[in-house]
Protein backbone atom coordinates (compact mmCIF):
# COMPACT_ATOMS: atom_id res chain seq x y z
CA UNK A 1 0.00 0.00 0.00
CA UNK A 2 2.62 2.72 0.84
CA UNK A 3 6.72 2.53 0.50
CA UNK A 4 6.69 2.21 4.91
CA UNK A 5 4.07 -0.14 4.74
CA UNK A 6 5.36 -2.62 2.61
CA UNK A 7 8.40 -3.13 4.66
CA UNK A 8 7.05 -2.87 7.98
CA UNK A 9 7.16 -5.65 10.46
CA UNK A 10 6.24 -2.94 13.70
CA UNK A 11 5.98 0.47 14.50
CA UNK A 12 9.27 0.10 16.32
CA UNK A 13 10.71 0.33 13.02
CA UNK A 14 9.75 3.41 12.33
CA UNK A 15 11.87 7.00 12.65
CA UNK A 16 10.66 9.39 14.96
CA UNK A 17 11.94 12.69 14.28
CA UNK A 18 13.08 14.82 17.37
CA UNK A 19 11.89 18.30 16.24
CA UNK A 20 8.68 19.10 17.01
CA UNK A 21 7.69 20.89 13.47
CA UNK A 22 8.31 18.17 12.27
CA UNK A 23 6.51 16.07 14.07
CA UNK A 24 3.45 17.67 13.09
CA UNK A 25 1.00 15.75 10.68
CA UNK A 26 -0.40 16.85 7.10
CA UNK A 27 -0.29 20.72 8.05
CA UNK A 28 2.83 21.75 6.51
CA UNK A 29 1.62 25.17 4.79
CA UNK A 30 0.42 25.96 8.54
CA UNK A 31 3.95 24.83 9.83
CA UNK A 32 5.65 27.26 6.99
CA UNK A 33 4.02 30.11 8.29
CA UNK A 34 4.18 29.74 12.38
CA UNK A 35 8.21 29.11 11.56
CA UNK A 36 8.41 32.44 10.07
CA UNK A 37 6.14 33.95 12.40
CA UNK A 38 8.61 32.64 15.13
CA UNK A 39 11.42 34.09 13.25
CA UNK A 40 9.81 37.43 12.76
CA UNK A 41 7.87 37.65 15.90
CA UNK A 42 4.21 37.78 14.96
CA UNK A 43 1.28 36.93 16.07
CA UNK A 44 -1.14 33.94 15.11
CA UNK A 45 -4.70 32.87 15.26
CA UNK A 46 -5.16 29.19 14.42
CA UNK A 47 -8.47 27.80 13.54
CA UNK A 48 -9.89 24.80 13.23
CA UNK A 49 -11.69 21.56 14.67
CA UNK A 50 -10.86 20.06 18.10
CA UNK A 51 -7.68 17.94 18.13
CA UNK A 52 -6.33 18.78 14.74
CA UNK A 53 -2.97 19.96 16.31
CA UNK A 54 -3.06 23.85 17.24
CA UNK A 55 -1.66 23.71 20.70
CA UNK A 56 1.09 20.98 19.00
CA UNK A 57 2.16 24.04 16.13
CA UNK A 58 2.17 26.55 19.73
CA UNK A 59 4.27 24.67 21.39
CA UNK A 60 6.72 24.17 18.44
CA UNK A 61 6.92 27.38 18.09
CA UNK A 62 8.17 28.15 21.51
CA UNK A 63 11.23 25.08 20.78
CA UNK A 64 12.75 27.43 18.09
CA UNK A 65 12.12 30.63 20.37
CA UNK A 66 15.32 32.46 20.99
CA UNK A 67 15.91 32.25 25.15
CA UNK A 68 14.72 35.50 26.70
CA UNK A 69 17.02 38.52 27.89
CA UNK A 70 15.61 40.00 30.59
CA UNK A 71 14.10 39.29 34.34
CA UNK A 72 11.45 41.09 35.75
CA UNK A 73 11.74 42.31 39.21
CA UNK A 74 9.82 44.33 41.65
CA UNK A 75 11.43 46.72 43.86
CA UNK A 76 9.48 48.19 47.34
CA UNK A 77 8.55 51.97 46.83
CA UNK A 78 9.36 54.10 50.04
CA UNK A 79 7.41 57.02 48.88
CA UNK A 80 4.21 55.11 47.76
CA UNK A 81 4.53 51.77 49.19
CA UNK A 82 1.02 51.06 47.35
CA UNK A 83 3.13 51.49 44.11
CA UNK A 84 5.78 48.94 43.31
CA UNK A 85 8.89 50.04 41.02
CA UNK A 86 9.30 47.61 38.01
CA UNK A 87 13.32 46.88 37.39
CA UNK A 88 14.21 45.46 34.69
CA UNK A 89 17.21 43.14 34.89
CA UNK A 90 19.70 41.89 31.51
CA UNK A 91 20.03 38.43 31.56
CA UNK A 92 23.92 37.65 30.09
CA UNK A 93 23.85 35.37 27.36
CA UNK A 94 26.85 33.79 27.66
CA UNK A 95 25.91 32.78 31.19
CA UNK A 96 24.26 29.37 31.28
CA UNK A 97 21.85 29.35 34.30
CA UNK A 98 22.57 25.43 34.76
CA UNK A 99 26.28 26.91 35.96
CA UNK A 100 25.41 29.62 37.80
CA UNK A 101 24.03 27.05 40.67
CA UNK A 102 26.50 28.09 44.22
CA UNK A 103 28.29 25.07 44.60
CA UNK A 104 27.47 24.58 48.27
CA UNK A 105 23.66 23.75 46.57
CA UNK A 106 22.09 20.56 44.76
CA UNK A 107 19.91 19.80 42.72
CA UNK A 108 18.02 16.65 42.84
CA UNK A 109 14.77 15.72 40.56
CA UNK A 110 11.37 14.38 42.01
CA UNK A 111 8.05 13.57 40.82
CA UNK A 112 4.31 15.11 41.63
CA UNK A 113 3.51 12.64 43.88
CA UNK A 114 6.39 12.79 46.37
CA UNK A 115 6.31 16.50 46.79
CA UNK A 116 4.91 17.79 50.27
CA UNK A 117 1.16 18.47 49.84
CA UNK A 118 1.58 22.51 50.01
CA UNK A 119 4.04 22.79 47.41
CA UNK A 120 2.19 20.26 45.29
CA UNK A 121 -1.00 22.30 45.22
CA UNK A 122 0.83 25.59 44.89
CA UNK A 123 2.25 23.92 41.77
CA UNK A 124 -1.04 22.66 40.48
CA UNK A 125 -0.18 19.01 41.24
CA UNK A 126 -2.90 18.69 43.19
CA UNK A 127 -6.33 19.30 44.42
CA UNK A 128 -6.61 21.80 47.56
CA UNK A 129 -9.88 20.20 48.53
CA UNK A 130 -9.33 16.24 47.68
CA UNK A 131 -5.73 16.38 47.56
CA UNK A 132 -5.96 14.21 44.16
CA UNK A 133 -2.84 14.21 42.10
CA UNK A 134 -3.79 15.95 38.29
CA UNK A 135 -1.56 17.74 35.77
CA UNK A 136 -1.03 21.47 36.28
CA UNK A 137 -2.55 22.48 33.15
CA UNK A 138 -5.90 20.98 34.59
CA UNK A 139 -8.28 23.69 35.30
CA UNK A 140 -10.42 20.71 37.81
CA UNK A 141 -9.78 18.67 39.61
CA UNK A 142 -11.02 15.07 38.09
CA UNK A 143 -11.66 13.41 41.44
CA UNK A 144 -14.07 16.02 42.94
CA UNK A 145 -14.78 18.06 40.26
CA UNK A 146 -13.66 21.97 42.44
CA UNK A 147 -11.65 24.41 40.00
CA UNK A 148 -8.04 24.55 41.07
CA UNK A 149 -7.57 28.19 39.78
CA UNK A 150 -10.21 30.48 41.26
CA UNK A 151 -11.50 33.88 40.06
CA UNK A 152 -11.06 36.39 42.75
CA UNK A 153 -12.79 39.17 40.26
CA UNK A 154 -16.73 38.15 41.36
CA UNK A 155 -17.43 40.92 44.37
CA UNK A 156 -20.75 38.99 45.06
CA UNK A 157 -18.94 35.86 45.86
CA UNK A 158 -17.18 34.68 49.27
CA UNK A 159 -13.57 34.72 47.46
CA UNK A 160 -12.44 37.71 49.00
CA UNK A 161 -13.37 36.85 52.52
CA UNK A 162 -11.44 33.14 51.69
CA UNK A 163 -8.64 35.01 50.73
CA UNK A 164 -8.70 37.63 53.70
CA UNK A 165 -8.65 33.61 55.53
CA UNK A 166 -5.45 33.04 53.03
CA UNK A 167 -7.25 29.60 51.98
CA UNK A 168 -8.00 29.98 48.32
CA UNK A 169 -5.27 28.64 46.36
CA UNK A 170 -2.81 30.74 44.10
CA UNK A 171 -2.98 29.65 40.41
CA UNK A 172 -0.01 26.77 39.25
CA UNK A 173 2.88 28.30 39.61
CA UNK A 174 6.00 27.05 37.59
CA UNK A 175 8.53 28.14 40.51
CA UNK A 176 7.50 27.38 44.50
CA UNK A 177 10.19 27.85 47.20
CA UNK A 178 10.00 26.35 50.58
CA UNK A 179 12.65 25.83 53.18
CA UNK A 180 13.85 22.24 55.49
CA UNK A 181 15.64 21.78 58.49
CA UNK A 182 18.18 18.72 58.35
CA UNK A 183 20.20 18.36 61.90
CA UNK A 184 20.94 21.89 63.14
CA UNK A 185 21.26 23.51 59.25
CA UNK A 186 18.37 24.98 57.92
CA UNK A 187 18.37 24.96 54.19
CA UNK A 188 16.21 27.30 51.35
CA UNK A 189 14.68 24.69 48.72
CA UNK A 190 13.15 26.37 45.16
CA UNK A 191 10.76 23.70 43.35
CA UNK A 192 10.60 23.80 39.07
CA UNK A 193 8.56 22.47 36.85
CA UNK A 194 10.78 20.98 34.29
CA UNK A 195 8.66 18.73 32.73
CA UNK A 196 5.03 17.25 32.95
CA UNK A 197 6.13 14.69 35.41
CA UNK A 198 9.02 16.35 37.07
CA UNK A 199 10.21 18.96 39.09
CA UNK A 200 13.89 20.10 39.90
CA UNK A 201 14.52 20.95 43.46
CA UNK A 202 17.62 23.06 44.55
CA UNK A 203 18.98 23.31 48.17
CA UNK A 204 21.04 25.88 49.29
CA UNK A 205 21.81 26.80 53.05
CA UNK A 206 20.43 29.96 54.31
CA UNK A 207 23.25 31.69 55.05
CA UNK A 208 24.57 31.23 51.68
CA UNK A 209 21.30 32.71 49.90
CA UNK A 210 23.59 36.07 49.06
CA UNK A 211 25.52 34.15 46.46
CA UNK A 212 24.78 34.86 42.89
CA UNK A 213 22.78 33.01 41.08
CA UNK A 214 21.81 35.52 38.09
CA UNK A 215 20.92 38.90 38.97
CA UNK A 216 22.23 39.86 42.33
CA UNK A 217 19.45 39.41 45.23
CA UNK A 218 18.64 43.10 46.78
CA UNK A 219 16.43 43.88 50.10
CA UNK A 220 13.35 45.15 49.51
CA UNK A 221 13.13 43.47 45.81
CA UNK A 222 11.71 40.26 44.86
CA UNK A 223 11.53 38.54 41.56
CA UNK A 224 8.22 38.39 39.36
CA UNK A 225 9.19 36.41 36.26
CA UNK A 226 12.84 34.29 36.58
CA UNK A 227 15.46 34.72 34.08
CA UNK A 228 14.97 31.02 33.93
CA UNK A 229 11.67 30.31 33.33
CA UNK A 230 9.48 29.20 31.00
CA UNK A 231 8.00 31.61 28.88
CA UNK A 232 5.62 29.57 26.87
CA UNK A 233 2.68 29.67 29.39
CA UNK A 234 -1.25 28.33 28.13
CA UNK A 235 -3.64 29.37 29.15
CA UNK A 236 -7.88 29.20 28.77
CA UNK A 237 -10.07 31.44 28.30
CA UNK A 238 -12.16 31.35 31.71
CA UNK A 239 -10.35 33.61 33.80
CA UNK A 240 -9.27 37.07 32.71
CA UNK A 241 -7.36 37.31 36.36
CA UNK A 242 -5.65 34.32 35.44
CA UNK A 243 -4.30 36.56 32.22
CA UNK A 244 -3.75 39.92 34.07
CA UNK A 245 -2.47 39.02 37.44
CA UNK A 246 -3.71 40.23 40.74
CA UNK A 247 -2.55 40.87 43.96
CA UNK A 248 -2.93 39.07 47.16
CA UNK A 249 -5.04 40.17 50.37
CA UNK A 250 -3.44 41.05 53.15
CA UNK A 251 -5.85 42.04 56.43
CA UNK A 252 -3.05 44.51 57.45
CA UNK A 253 -2.49 46.01 54.11
CA UNK A 254 1.37 47.49 53.75
CA UNK A 255 1.10 48.36 57.15
CA UNK A 256 5.02 48.11 58.28
CA UNK A 257 5.74 45.47 60.61
CA UNK A 258 2.29 44.49 60.38
CA UNK A 259 1.15 43.20 57.13
CA UNK A 260 2.63 42.48 53.68
CA UNK A 261 4.67 44.75 51.69
CA UNK A 262 2.78 45.21 48.23
CA UNK A 263 5.76 44.34 46.24
CA UNK A 264 5.83 40.71 47.77
CA UNK A 265 1.62 39.86 47.32
CA UNK A 266 2.15 40.57 43.67
CA UNK A 267 1.13 37.71 41.26
CA UNK A 268 1.94 37.90 37.56
CA UNK A 269 -0.60 37.64 34.86
CA UNK A 270 0.28 35.12 32.06
CA UNK A 271 0.66 38.24 29.75
CA UNK A 272 3.66 38.87 31.99
CA UNK A 273 5.07 35.68 32.83
CA UNK A 274 4.91 35.21 28.63
CA UNK A 275 7.70 37.94 28.20
CA UNK A 276 9.94 37.50 25.71
CA UNK A 277 7.96 33.97 24.97
CA UNK A 278 4.60 32.91 23.68
CA UNK A 279 0.99 32.98 25.13
CA UNK A 280 -1.07 30.31 23.78
CA UNK A 281 -4.60 30.83 24.59
CA UNK A 282 -6.87 28.26 23.77
CA UNK A 283 -10.45 29.22 22.98
CA UNK A 284 -9.88 32.73 23.05
CA UNK A 285 -13.60 34.03 21.90
CA UNK A 286 -14.42 32.67 25.51
CA UNK A 287 -12.47 35.99 26.90
CA UNK A 288 -15.47 37.73 25.96
CA UNK A 289 -14.79 41.98 26.18
CA UNK A 290 -11.51 41.20 28.27
CA UNK A 291 -10.20 40.79 24.66
CA UNK A 292 -9.65 44.19 24.86
CA UNK A 293 -7.28 44.09 27.83
CA UNK A 294 -5.47 41.48 25.73
CA UNK A 295 -5.30 43.65 22.40
CA UNK A 296 -3.79 46.71 25.06
CA UNK A 297 -1.06 44.59 26.08
CA UNK A 298 -0.31 43.83 22.69
CA UNK A 299 -0.32 47.10 21.60
CA UNK A 300 1.75 48.76 24.37
CA UNK A 301 3.78 45.55 25.26
CA UNK A 302 3.34 46.77 28.74
CA UNK A 303 0.41 46.53 31.18
CA UNK A 304 -0.25 47.07 34.47
CA UNK A 305 -0.85 44.86 37.40
CA UNK A 306 -3.63 45.46 40.31
CA UNK A 307 -5.99 43.54 42.30
CA UNK A 308 -9.48 42.67 41.06
CA UNK A 309 -11.28 42.51 44.30
CA UNK A 310 -12.50 45.34 45.15
CA UNK A 311 -13.30 44.15 48.85
CA UNK A 312 -9.70 43.07 49.10
CA UNK A 313 -6.73 44.91 49.96
CA UNK A 314 -5.25 44.23 46.90
CA UNK A 315 -7.42 46.42 45.12
CA UNK A 316 -5.01 49.63 46.58
CA UNK A 317 -1.99 48.29 44.70
CA UNK A 318 -0.99 49.07 41.28
CA UNK A 319 2.67 48.60 39.73
CA UNK A 320 2.60 50.32 36.36
CA UNK A 321 4.57 49.64 33.02
CA UNK A 322 4.97 45.80 34.07
CA UNK A 323 6.43 44.26 30.74
CA UNK A 324 4.52 41.80 28.45
CA UNK A 325 6.38 41.62 25.23
CA UNK A 326 5.00 38.39 23.88
CA UNK A 327 4.10 36.67 20.70
CA UNK A 328 0.15 35.59 20.91
CA UNK A 329 -0.89 32.30 19.43
CA UNK A 330 -4.47 32.16 19.58
CA UNK A 331 -6.81 29.26 18.90
CA UNK A 332 -10.48 28.91 18.41
CA UNK A 333 -12.88 26.12 17.25
CA UNK A 334 -14.67 27.33 13.24
CA UNK A 335 -18.15 28.04 14.93
CA UNK A 336 -16.45 30.65 17.17
CA UNK A 337 -14.15 32.37 15.83
CA UNK A 338 -17.47 35.16 15.26
CA UNK A 339 -16.73 35.59 18.78
CA UNK A 340 -13.51 37.34 18.85
CA UNK A 341 -13.45 41.03 19.27
CA UNK A 342 -13.02 42.36 15.57
CA UNK A 343 -9.80 45.02 16.55
CA UNK A 344 -8.17 41.86 18.03
CA UNK A 345 -8.45 39.94 14.97
CA UNK A 346 -7.24 43.18 12.94
CA UNK A 347 -4.60 43.43 15.47
CA UNK A 348 -3.36 39.93 14.71
CA UNK A 349 -4.05 40.54 10.89
CA UNK A 350 -2.27 43.10 10.80
CA UNK A 351 0.77 42.09 13.08
CA UNK A 352 0.37 38.14 12.16
CA UNK A 353 -1.30 35.57 10.65
CA UNK A 354 -4.71 33.89 10.97
CA UNK A 355 -4.44 29.75 9.68
CA UNK A 356 -7.08 27.81 8.83
CA UNK A 357 -5.78 24.25 9.67
CA UNK A 358 -6.75 21.49 7.83
CA UNK A 359 -8.77 18.27 8.99
CA UNK A 360 -8.26 16.16 6.56
CA UNK A 361 -5.36 14.99 3.85
CA UNK A 362 -5.64 13.52 0.87
CA UNK A 363 -4.63 9.62 1.25
CA UNK A 364 -1.95 8.74 -1.04
CA UNK A 365 1.88 6.95 -0.53
CA UNK A 366 3.09 10.21 1.06
CA UNK A 367 0.05 10.85 3.65
CA UNK A 368 -0.38 7.17 4.86
CA UNK A 369 3.10 7.18 5.87
CA UNK A 370 2.63 10.26 7.63
CA UNK A 371 -0.31 8.24 9.63
CA UNK A 372 1.96 5.68 10.33
CA UNK A 373 4.73 7.54 11.49
CA UNK A 374 2.26 9.55 13.93
CA UNK A 375 1.07 5.89 15.38
CA UNK A 376 4.72 5.41 15.99
CA UNK A 377 4.73 9.08 17.72
CA UNK A 378 2.03 8.35 19.88
CA UNK A 379 3.48 4.76 20.94
CA UNK A 380 6.58 6.80 22.16
CA UNK A 381 4.61 9.77 23.96
CA UNK A 382 2.45 7.70 25.57
CA UNK A 383 5.25 5.10 27.02
CA UNK A 384 3.01 2.70 28.62
CA UNK A 385 1.67 0.62 25.30
CA UNK A 386 3.02 -1.93 23.00
CA UNK A 387 3.97 -1.07 19.29
CA UNK A 388 1.68 -2.32 16.69
CA UNK A 389 2.14 -4.84 14.12
CA UNK A 390 1.90 -4.21 10.48
CA UNK A 391 -2.06 -5.71 10.16
CA UNK A 392 -2.89 -3.74 13.02
CA UNK A 393 -1.46 -0.30 11.52
CA UNK A 394 -3.57 -1.13 8.64
CA UNK A 395 -6.75 -1.26 10.77
CA UNK A 396 -6.15 1.92 12.00
CA UNK A 397 -5.40 3.07 8.74
CA UNK A 398 -8.93 2.20 7.97
CA UNK A 399 -10.52 3.71 10.76
CA UNK A 400 -8.57 7.43 9.46
CA UNK A 401 -10.28 6.52 6.34
CA UNK A 402 -13.38 6.34 7.51
CA UNK A 403 -13.05 9.17 10.40
CA UNK A 404 -12.41 11.29 6.76
CA UNK A 405 -15.65 10.17 5.34
CA UNK A 406 -18.08 10.40 8.56
CA UNK A 407 -16.55 13.06 10.17
CA UNK A 408 -15.83 15.50 6.59
CA UNK A 409 -17.95 13.78 3.94
CA UNK A 410 -14.23 13.08 2.20
CA UNK A 411 -13.52 10.14 -0.19
CA UNK A 412 -10.12 8.59 -0.15
CA UNK A 413 -9.17 10.76 2.32
CA UNK A 414 -7.55 10.36 5.48
CA UNK A 415 -8.68 11.80 8.99
CA UNK A 416 -6.42 14.86 10.54
CA UNK A 417 -8.42 14.57 14.05
CA UNK A 418 -5.26 13.47 15.53
CA UNK A 419 -6.39 13.29 19.26
CA UNK A 420 -9.43 11.37 18.82
CA UNK A 421 -7.07 9.00 16.30
CA UNK A 422 -4.60 8.64 19.14
CA UNK A 423 -7.30 8.01 21.58
CA UNK A 424 -8.20 4.71 19.54
CA UNK A 425 -4.36 3.79 19.76
CA UNK A 426 -4.09 3.96 23.48
CA UNK A 427 -6.89 2.04 23.70
CA UNK A 428 -5.81 -0.82 21.53
CA UNK A 429 -2.48 -0.23 23.22
CA UNK A 430 -4.00 -0.95 27.04
CA UNK A 431 -6.29 -3.65 25.32
CA UNK A 432 -3.22 -5.70 24.30
CA UNK A 433 -1.29 -5.01 27.74
CA UNK A 434 -4.75 -6.42 29.21
CA UNK A 435 -3.98 -9.77 27.10
CA UNK A 436 -0.28 -10.00 27.80
CA UNK A 437 0.34 -9.46 24.45
CA UNK A 438 3.69 -7.94 23.28
CA UNK A 439 2.36 -6.24 20.31
CA UNK A 440 -0.87 -4.89 19.28
CA UNK A 441 -3.15 -7.15 16.94
CA UNK A 442 -5.54 -6.16 14.48
CA UNK A 443 -8.65 -7.60 16.88
CA UNK A 444 -7.28 -5.04 19.41
CA UNK A 445 -7.97 -2.09 16.92
CA UNK A 446 -10.88 -3.34 16.15
CA UNK A 447 -12.35 -3.00 19.76
CA UNK A 448 -10.70 0.19 20.36
CA UNK A 449 -12.76 1.32 17.60
CA UNK A 450 -15.65 0.95 18.46
CA UNK A 451 -14.71 1.73 22.85
CA UNK A 452 -13.42 5.25 21.36
CA UNK A 453 -16.70 6.16 19.92
CA UNK A 454 -18.50 8.65 22.70
CA UNK A 455 -21.62 7.99 24.07
CA UNK A 456 -23.59 9.43 21.74
CA UNK A 457 -22.09 7.85 18.91
CA UNK A 458 -23.01 4.05 19.19
CA UNK A 459 -20.99 2.83 22.07
CA UNK A 460 -21.97 0.08 22.96
CA UNK A 461 -20.36 -0.35 26.01
CA UNK A 462 -22.61 2.59 27.32
CA UNK A 463 -25.27 1.11 27.25
CA UNK A 464 -24.71 -2.27 28.75
CA UNK A 465 -22.55 -4.91 29.67
CA UNK A 466 -21.49 -6.86 27.04
CA UNK A 467 -18.10 -8.35 25.77
CA UNK A 468 -15.42 -7.48 23.55
CA UNK A 469 -16.99 -9.62 20.95
CA UNK A 470 -20.42 -9.24 21.08
CA UNK A 471 -19.88 -5.27 20.93
CA UNK A 472 -18.34 -5.54 17.89
CA UNK A 473 -21.04 -7.75 16.25
CA UNK A 474 -23.55 -5.63 17.49
CA UNK A 475 -21.55 -3.08 15.94
CA UNK A 476 -20.06 -3.69 13.10
CA UNK A 477 -23.60 -5.80 11.72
Amino acid sequence: MTSLLGSLETTEQVITPKDPFQRIIGQEHAVTIVQSAVKQRRHVLLCGVPGIGKSMLAKAAYYHLSPPTQEIRLKHNKALPDRPIVVISQINKEQNPKQTISTSSNVFYSTPDRLPIDIAIKMGFRCPKCSSLSIPAEPTCASCGIVKRCDWSDSNSYHGLFRMLDVVQEPALRIVTGHETIGSDSYHLTYERTGENEIAITRERFEEQSVVKGPQQIDNERVLVSSNSCRFIRVSGASHVELLGDVKHDPYGSAETLGMAAYQRVIPGAIHEAHEGILYIDEVSALGPHQSHLLTAMQDRIYPISGHNPLSSGAAVRVDDVPCDFILFASCNTENIGGILPALRSRIRGYGYEIMLASWIEKNSQNLDEIIRFIAQTVEEDGKVPHFTAESVKEVLQVAEKMASQLDGKSNALTLRLRELGGLIRIAGDLAVQDDERLVQPNHVKTAEVLSRGIDMGNPYSISYKSPEQASRDYFF
